[in-house]
């Protein structure tokens, strides 16, 4: 009988593994990648080693809109199939180990990008939601993990990077080869490049992992204060998790133009250059979350990759709620708490607009998977305990290393550690419902002091302001009052005629927090008279934010000094989207008599702006500022019609809705259409489906 029991066992592992193992295992692939730049050209031979487990009728790779040069399967010139999206080969495999070598070229239309040009020119690709198949034959299921090694060769002097450690580096003539090299497998999509001229500084973490962060050499000076708290964020993400970092080096890299916030492809995160911020725009935005939020994903999405789209809030819900523990571990947990109270305002706000909520789901809303799947996380911890919550996911990226895990695979983790934990609770009323359980995430962090005082406030909001003015002064003007109670004590000022709320006006000016003063800059529409001349210091706060309202207002509202007011902000710059600059030309170019001499100059520098060499932000603003001069200035038309093969698709719809919009005059529509003829193909052929669109 013992030995049957044991036999049974023995089977049922067997079946498992059988189970498990795919029909076709592909393992390891090394790609050769060159450019030919002139044609935006992509010229690569990738060859693939793969394992045939179990006979099958066709193997395929992924490979979008591809000019197939010639492949190689097992030495041999195989019979295949290619349809623009998919290689398929029915034979020439046989079982056991197997090699095919592919090479082509291509001209990616996504998931690759060409950003400016001559010495500021980027190359850098973007694999999630695009797919890497678009420049490199490979697989757009994520749960086939191959280990990648890369080749790339570009012209000598620029920077060249990918996943793994930098194996050599070799030149020849006016090029330089970088190769790359992975140890671990990883899904296609995590793959990336990213060429551009960098500066480069490494640190240690407390474990021994190089970390290497990139900057362009003309951002040299805003390398602190974009990068700050880099090491303390790794180190406590290795510490938290339980994990050791899974791979052999870590980087992160700014790009131009960069279409979301970052993107954690394995081993060096590429994030928009919006975040390489100086010392003063970071006190308006920095990297820290988002650079702790890609950091995570190094464990919840590459080490660990959801299995479908419906698990796909435990990469985004993990690396959410685990920015958020790193930056407590930072500011402290009342600023935590803060950033979880903001989470829910945000998905309590999505679940009433948006129908598919649930965080389990296919087709859910990016609040969803981000903010609500941290919500759930946090709920989660909080109801079996941080440390049963901690064992778990050390459990759970320990069982699922380099593999891909479902949300069930996650859930029967907790179970393990908390097996009394109400689970089918957990599922029904957090992880499928459609809505936000509101009352009970706020009661998790209403003792918070620091949430406390600001709901205490934010109760007072509909009583008059006579009757809690005295209350409202005093906690303005307590140094322990939290900032965010403060703003909203400023934010209930918004109606409040300025003789009644003059000493709340005093105290903010008197005021060293930047965050209180400039809560007190946005309230404010028409700037009472007696408060101009303290109003006008609000110029010198250290906030590009803050520095452009009161720009625009004192402008708008105090005419007689225009001319002074211009000439202490000329040399303005403001972010990287260049707001306070463009603003600047905006009304220089507005003010009569001012700089009469230089007016040509002023606007064809305005103009420059929206010339396709800056970055979709910078021509934005530098289009809205031209249509304040004049609604239908003309020059801005070809950069509209440019906008609409742009690859980030904000900027997309802003040309379009914008070509629309004047097309709704017979003579803009007109003037369009002759245009046409003389476009560059895809923006010919993009007009053109738009105006027969109309």
């Amino acid at each position: 009988m013992k030995q049957l029991i044991l036999a049974a066992g023995f089977l049922i592992s067997l079946n498992s593994w059988s189970q498990e193992k795919p029909k076709v295992d592909f393992t390891t692939a090394n790609a050769s990648i060159r450019f030919e730049i002139a044609e935006h050209m992509v010229i690569g031979d990738v060859t693939y080693q793969f394992t045939v487990n179990e006979m099958t009728d066709s193997i395929k790779i992924d490979a979008k809109n591809m000019m197939i040069q010639g492949i190689k399967l097992n030495g041999q010139t195989p019979k295949y199939h290619y349809d623009k999206k998919k290689i398929a080969f029915t034979q020439g495999f046989k079982e056991g180990d197997n090699t095919v070598t592919i090479s082509y070229k291509t001209n990616p239309k996504q998931a690759l990008y060409y950003v400016g040009s001559g010495t500021d020119l980027q190359i850098w690709t973007q694999g999630q939601g695009k797919y890497t198949s678009h420049w490199l034959p490979s697989f757009d299921d994520y749960n086939e993990k191959v280990i990648f090694n890369t080749k790339i060769t570009f012209e000598t002097g620029y920077d060249v990077i990918s996943n793994g450690i930098l194996d050599g580096k070799t030149t020849s003539g006016k090029n330089t080869t970088w190769s790359y090299k992975m140890t671990k497998p990883m899904s296609s999509y995590l793959l990336m490049m990213a060429i551009g001229k960098f500066d480069k500084k490494t640190e240690k973490s407390a474990s021994g992992i190089t970390i290497e962060n990139y900057i362009r050499p003309v951002d040299a000076s805003k390398y602190a204060t974009t990068y700050q708290h880099t090491k303390k964020i790794f180190d406590f993400l290795e510490n938290q998790t339980g994990y050791p970092y899974p791979w052999q080096i870590y980087r992160n890299i700014p790009v131009e133009d960069f279409m979301y916030g970052g993107m954690e492809n394995t081993t060096s995160t590429i994030f928009s250059s919006n975040y390489v911020v100086d010392n003063i725009a970071v006190n308006d935005r920095d990297y820290v979350n988002v650079n702790a939020h890609e950091m995570a994903h190094q464990w919840f999405g590459d080490l660990v990759t959801a299995k479908s789209g419906k698990d796909h809030w435990l990469q985004e819900g993990f690396a959410t709620y685990y920015a958020l523990l790193a930056e407590r571990d930072i500011y402290g947990v009342d600023h935590f708490y803060w950033k979880m109270y903001e989470l829910a305002e945000m998905v309590t706000k999505d679940a009433k607009e948006n129908k598919n909520t649930a965080v389990h789901s296919e087709k859910a809303t990016s609040i969803t998977y981000y903010q609500k799947g941290a919500w759930m996380l946090f709920y989660l911890s909080s109801q079996i305990g941080e440390t049963n919550f901690n064992t778990a996911v050390k459990n759970y990226l320990n069982k699922y290393a380099f593999k891909n895990a479902s949300t069930e695979d996650f859930l029967n983790e907790v179970s393990v550690v908390a097996p009394n934990f109400n689970m089918d609770n957990y599922k029904q009323n957090w992880l499928q419902n459609k809505s936000f359980n509101t009352k009970d995430a706020l009661y998790l962090i209403q003792n918070s002091p620091y949430v406390k005082s600001y709901f205490e406030v934010l109760e007072l909001q509909p009583k008059a302001f006579e009757t809690k003015k005295e209350t409202l002064l005093k906690l303005l003007k307590d140094s322990n009052t939290p900032v965010q109670t403060k703003r909203e004590i400023v934010f209930q000022l918004h109606e409040v005629p300025y003789e009644e709320a003059k000493e709340f006006y005093q105290t903010i000016a008197q005021s060293t927090d930047l965050k209180v003063r400039q809560a007190l800059v946005q309230i404010i529409s028409e700037i009472p008279p007696a408060f101009l001349e303290d109003y006008k210091k609000f110029l010198n706060d250290n906030s590009y934010i803050t520095r452009e309202i009161v720009l625009k207002n004192l402008w708008l509202q105090d005419e007689s000094g225009r001319a002074d007011l211009l000439n202490k902000t000329a040399s303005w710059k403001g972010f990287n989207d260049y707001n306070l600059r463009i603003t600047w030309l905006m009304f220089a170019l507005a003010t009569e008599n001012y700089k009469n001499d230089q007016k040509t100059h002023l606007y064809s520098e305005l103009e420059n702006f929206a010339y396709i060499k800056y970055t979709s932000n910078v021509r934005t603003n530098a289009i809205n500022a031209m249509w304040y001069l004049n609604k239908y200035d003309s020059n801005t038309l070809p950069h509209l019609v440019n906008a609409l093969v742009h690859h980030d698709s904000r900027f997309q719809k802003f040309g379009r809705d914008a070509i629309i919009r004047l097309c709704e005059r017979k003579e803009f529509k007109d003037h369009f259409k002759k245009l046409i003829p003389y476009l560059p193909q895809d923006e010919h052929d993009a007009l053109k489906k738009l105006i027969e669109e109309m």
